[in-house]
């Protein structure tokens, strides 16, 4: 059975940070992972400790309340746009899976997110086209 993992693409994905403040975070020690065949690759399990940082903390959740801030001062769009706050709780401290079910669908359907798991709750910000949330919510049950 082979462990997912994720690139410091997804990972800026995922964080709403961008490539290079990723790469930044490399270099400082504060990401760990594995460069294989010239790439980044990066356990759940490291990215997990990566967003359990403090520093790291603070700067993916400004950048989820950029998501929604943006969508708010917004006045004019030309297509229908939906921001959704996705709560999951878990149960005695454990991260949910709702990260990796986001992963997988995220980039396939053009939206915007950030994630971040804190005291008990996965939180994902998403925003895009309501038809793209619409199949999201779907796909998640």
């Amino acid at each position: 059975m082979m462990t997912e993992t994720y690139t410091i693409q997804d990972i800026a994905g995922m964080t709403g940070l961008n490539e290079r403040t990723i790469r930044s975070y490399l270099a400082d020690g504060l990401l760990k992972g594995e460069k294989t065949d010239g790439a980044w690759r990066f356990t759940a399990e490291q990215f997990g400790d990566f967003l359990r940082q403090d520093m790291v903390r603070a700067s993916v959740q400004a950048k989820a309340n950029a998501v929604v801030y943006d969508f708010l001062i917004t006045d004019r769009r030309k297509e229908s746009a939906a921001c959704l706050i996705l709560d999951q709780p878990s149960a005695e401290g454990q991260e949910p899976g709702l990260r990796e079910a986001l992963s997988e669908q995220i980039n396939r359907l053009e939206l915007r997110w950030a994630y971040r798991y804190q005291d008990g709750m996965a939180r994902s910000i998403l925003s895009g086209p309501p038809a793209a949330l619409g199949e999201l919510l779907a796909r998640l049950g």
